[in-house]
């Protein structure tokens, strides 16, 4: 949660250094937009549940390994069926 606050003061830093600097202005608001991603996933993370945040979990999917009968083909001109 420090590190979110953290992010969302440098944002809030970086749009007042925007208003201020109108000749850099684009170059603040990027960075302003680039914490305030970081701070929502950090956020985000953090809500769910990670033990600790230098270990994140990593979730896979799980793919079937049954042939998938939407990808079947017609037959080929000579009567011959692909592999897949």
């Amino acid at each position: 949660m420090k590190e979110a606050n953290r992010l969302r003061e440098l944002e809030a830093e970086c749009r007042q250094r925007a208003l201020s600097e109108p000749d850099k202005k684009w170059y603040w608001l990027a960075q302003a937009a680039k914490y305030q991603v970081q701070a929502s996933q950090q956020l985000a993370f953090n809500s769910e549940g990670g033990n600790t945040p230098d270990t994140p979990e990593i979730k896979l999917a799980q793919w079937s390994h049954v042939r998938d009968e939407r990808r079947v083909m017609d037959p080929l001109p000579d009567g011959r069926r692909s592999l897949w």
